[in-house]
């Protein structure tokens, strides 16, 4: 969600999406205990929308600046930052094995009107090659690869609000896909690939839904934060091992969410402007920490208590 975005969310809080669906309403959770938040880096631009780990001792982290263009940056474990490469408008970031995924076109213009100008482009990381894979996309912000290769793009405003389906045997016409969110951003798949987690960016009624990936057309179960507006506002979702979802915000706060039972646990706070979170992997990168990127140009760290 860019910085220019922030300013729509705020105006369409109010408005609400109903859907005729359990709920899981969350409850304190046990065993709630702070994490300690590092700074790995600092002044990589503004702002920094989405990160992913690219299994080679880099985390890739999406630049998206406010005139529309931008980069994807590597940044390694001592904090030293290169340019991987170009993006105009880059959003989510998803590796899978040699190959990077990157939304491109993530421009609030182009949502608001419903311009299709973005894409997801391929980038192999053994070769350097890089391809355009998906098009006909509009202001594409969080995504995912499915289990089976199709892909999910959240598009957060404008006509073409919505989640998206690019299936790889077509990845140029793009397919409206599960419930209608107010505000669908950034998403991640359950360790047994049935679901898809979806933020529902300033959703006042449930901020996480869980879209079944074998009926996606069935009613999403809604999972509340416990948490007041606007600290319950999440842009980005991640996964950890012990299937419990870790979300990031702008409100600096990072909550660890039960799925199942809707328990919360504010696991963090401080980690401003906050847009992203993944679990370490990768050499040099601790998979029991948590990285963030946030819109103020800082990729932080998460250190779980001993």
């Amino acid at each position: 969600m860019t910085g220019r975005v922030r300013g729509v969310i705020a105006a369409t809080i109010v408005m609400a999406a109903t859907f005729t669906a359990p709920v899981a309403t969350a409850a304190a959770a046990p065993g709630c205990v702070p994490w300690q938040v590092r700074t790995v880096a600092t002044g990589l631009g503004l702002p920094l929308e989405n990160l992913a780990f690219d299994e080679r001792g880099g985390l890739l982290v999406s630049k998206t600046l406010f005139a529309g263009n931008g980069s994807v940056e590597r940044v390694t474990p001592d904090g030293a930052v290169s340019t991987l490469l170009p993006v105009s408008g880059p959003g989510a970031l998803t590796v899978r094995g040699n190959e990077l995924y990157v939304n491109t076109g993530h421009k609030t213009l182009d949502g608001t009107l419903g311009l299709k100008t973005g894409t997801i482009d391929i980038f192999d990381l053994d070769t350097g090659k890089r391809r355009t894979w998906a098009t006909g996309l509009t202001m594409p912000d969080g995504g995912t690869v499915l289990p089976n290769g199709d892909a999910v793009i959240s598009t957060l405003i404008g006509p073409k609000r919505g989640l998206w389906l690019v299936r790889k045997e077509n990845p140029s016409a793009p397919e409206r896909y599960g419930p209608d969110l107010l505000g669908p951003n950034g998403m991640v798949v359950s360790n047994d690939g049935r679901t898809l987690y979806v933020a529902n960016t300033g959703g006042p009624d449930f901020q996480i839904a869980a879209i079944d990936l074998a009926n996606p057309s069935a009613p999403a179960k809604k999972i509340r934060l416990q948490a007041p507006w606007p600290l319950n506002i999440i842009d980005d979702l991640a996964l950890g091992t012990d299937g419990r979802l870790y979300t990031a915000g702008e409100h600096g706060i990072v909550y660890r969410v039960d799925p199942d039972s809707g328990a919360t646990c504010a696991i963090a706070t401080g980690v401003h402007l906050g847009s992203s979170v993944r679990f370490g992997a990768g050499p040099g990168w601790d998979p029991e920490s948590l990285y963030s990127t946030g819109f103020d140009g800082a990729v932080r760290r998460l250190v779980p208590p001993a």
